[in-house]
């Protein structure tokens, strides 16, 4: 069974107070697992953190104490952290930290999505600059703008709206290579002029690298995090939480003075240790938003298309992602690898005549918000499905 991840949908379920506590929380818990910085700098900031925490309790409230709520962060599922009524969503039953005290998939997720103040934490500021640099340059951030939630859509919408002004052909090219190249050495880069004036690569992130080495996942090709195990040894994990299930996890030691890496889940065949030094990637967000969907569209296509359909990728630049036909039937598909009503409700308010016979496509893991994003999107004539019902139902066609 996979692990719960929280979404911007269950986010939005919490009121305010809830919303300030887990704020709160979530840059104390990254902050705990981050090595970045100087310890008195890290004190300060969980400090912070838990005076914002207690505030979100209440003058009446009983918030814990500041002991306590270390080790909650490490002990216990987010339910237990936030003030007000429980709640049936699944991120009451979620932790911040593993067992280990690393992070969680949900914790990384969160601290991009739903955090004011993730620019604070050692570590991660690298990737949140880079990720608003981007947006400034494309003019979707105004200068001076508060560091606030980052949209999924808003993103995608800014990038992709950049790449289409150089014209289709220019567009598709980039696209992919923003999915099947997530890294490339620097020298590489100059043969896509679009995505150097982009600017979207940047340099290896501290916490995806040890030993000024890195290596990059084997299903998705972005740098696997890097959490010390000592002075010589680290671990090496994918941030998606399906990989790392699937096997996107390696311990990297030192023998006599080479790095190598050993297997730690099923996926057997070891990933190329590379230097830090001549290579960029794309930071958390663009990898996030962009390439994960990304690399589910192109499953996608090939399998309709295996499945005797006709398909189309990106058809219309940003306007949907896969453009199916088979025997007089035709499925305009939107691919999203998030559960955002409120997001995609947005976009579908933007485009209301576009949204008549879409098909929305979610990932498997996530068929248990197929109801309520078609209560939202069933208004705007479109409806939700998962990737399985997708493939099922163009292979009975």
């Amino acid at each position: 069974m996979l692990a719960l991840e929280a979404t911007p949908a269950e986010i939005d379920e919490l009121d305010q107070c809830q919303r300030d506590a887990l704020d709160a929380c979530v840059i104390a818990a990254m902050t705990l697992c981050t090595r970045e910085g100087d310890a008195r700098g890290r004190a300060r900031l969980l400090m912070e953190c838990h005076g914002r925490y207690t505030r979100s309790w209440g003058v009446f409230g009983k918030a814990a104490s500041f002991p306590a709520f270390l080790n909650q962060l490490q002990s216990a599922p987010v339910g237990a952290l936030l003030p007000g009524p429980a709640s049936w969503s699944e991120i009451w039953e979620v932790r911040l930290l593993e067992n280990d005290g690393t992070a969680t998939a949900t914790l990384t997720r969160l601290i991009m999505e739903a955090s004011g103040q993730a620019h604070e934490v050692p570590g991660l500021s690298a990737d949140l600059r880079h990720l608003h640099s981007v947006l400034r340059a494309l003019g979707k951030l105004p200068p001076g703008a508060r560091l606030a939630r980052i949209a999924a859509e808003a993103v995608q919408h800014a990038v992709f709206r950049t790449l289409q002004q150089a014209g289709f052909a220019a567009y598709t090219e980039g696209r992919r290579t923003l999915v099947n190249e997530p890294v490339l050495g620097r020298r590489a880069l100059s043969r896509y002029a679009l995505l150097t004036d982009l600017g979207v690569y940047t340099g290896i992130s501290p916490v995806r690298q040890f030993a000024s080495q890195w290596a990059p996942c084997p299903l998705c090709k972005w740098t696997m995090r890097a959490t010390p195990r000592g002075r010589h040894s680290a671990e090496l994990a994918c941030e998606d939480e399906r990989h790392r299930q699937r096997g996107a996890r390696f311990k990297m030691e030192s023998d006599d003075g080479q790095w190598r890496l050993k297997p730690l889940g099923e996926i057997r065949e070891k990933p190329e240790l590379r230097p830090v030094e001549g290579w960029i990637a794309l930071s958390y967000g663009l990898w996030q938003w962009i390439t994960i969907p990304g690399l589910l569209e192109i499953d996608l296509e090939a399998l309709v298309h295996g499945a005797g359909a006709d398909v189309r990728l990106w058809p219309f630049g940003d306007s949907y992602d896969l453009h199916i036909t088979k025997n007089g039937i035709t499925w305009r598909v939107d691919v999203k690898t998030w559960a955002d009503p409120q997001g995609i409700a947005e976009q579908m308010r933007a485009d209301p005549e576009g949204c008549s016979g879409l098909t929305v496509v979610i990932p498997e893991h996530l068929r248990g918000y197929t109801a309520v994003l078609n209560r939202v999107l069933g208004p705007f004539g479109a409806r939700v499905i998962t990737d399985l019902d997708l493939v099922v139902e163009v292979r009975a066609a």
